[in-house]
């Protein structure tokens, strides 16, 4: 079905690099507390390289390496994603006991008290963890995840027959469509998203317009034939018998 979409699918997105895919309310959830996760290490990493630099701070934050190490803020970073990480150890169950009770002290004693918008990690992590375990179990979302791979591996994607494709395994459900593409010159990407609604109608809508441009047109045969009937000579025939 891949295949013959996208053969009949003319239109090419405008950079031959960028990647699309089609998804349901869980992937885009997933898109937006991955960008809050995102947000929170940078400033994670700033407050770092900050507070490495402070020797105010120096009494009240935990010391990790020796005076005017050039690499404090690195190692501050590091320690913190060591906390990052157990949190997410914690959440899959392969630690046997949660960071989460320590957690707000432990960031504090490293980044100092403007760390206050890292204090929630622990709940930013869970609630990543839950939206991963949600689009590993919700079908639709499997399905348009192989529509993905089946794009991919065609060398570009076709943006006309992936939504059409999308709609016939979407279920009924509100889907988003997501653009990844890459800025020129950078080793960065854009994330565009669009909403899209229950893409299934339509699709019903497009099959009900083709069924009734076909019953049309063969209303309009019908009609064409019985003209040729009426004009025949048996007709003619007839009618004079009549009359």
């Amino acid at each position: 079905l891949t295949d013959q979409l996208r053969m009949n699918d003319q239109e090419e997105p405008e950079r031959a690099d960028d990647q699309m895919i089609i998804g349901t309310q869980c992937l885009y959830l997933f898109f937006r507390l991955h960008q809050v996760l995102v947000r929170r290490l940078n400033i994670a990493k700033k407050l770092a390289i900050a507070v490495s630099k402070d020797t105010a701070l120096g009494r009240h934050i935990e010391k990790l390496t020796f005076e005017g190490d050039p690499d404090e803020g690195k190692k501050r970073y590091e320690a913190f994603l060591g906390l990052v990480y157990a949190l997410i150890d914690a959440g899959t169950g392969s630690s046997e006991a949660s960071e989460g009770g320590k957690y707000e002290d432990r960031v504090r004693s490293l980044l100092g008290n403007n760390a206050y918008e890292l204090t929630t990690m622990d709940k930013l992590i869970s609630h990543v963890l839950k939206h991963l375990q949600n689009m590993a179990n919700d079908d639709t979302m499997q399905n348009t995840i192989e529509i993905y791979r089946r794009h991919e591996l065609a060398g570009n994607f076709k943006p006309s027959a992936f939504r059409e494709e999308a709609a016939l395994m979407s279920e009924g459900e509100n889907m988003f469509a997501f653009q990844i593409c890459n800025m020129p010159k950078t080793d960065q990407k854009i994330a565009h998203c669009e909403f899209l609604g229950c893409i299934a109608e339509d699709v019903e809508e497009n099959d009900d317009a083709t069924l009734e441009n076909h019953e049309d047109h063969k209303r309009g045969v019908d009609d064409v034939a019985m003209d040729d009937v009426d004009d025949s000579p048996q007709s003619a025939k007839r009618s004079k018998r009549t009359a």
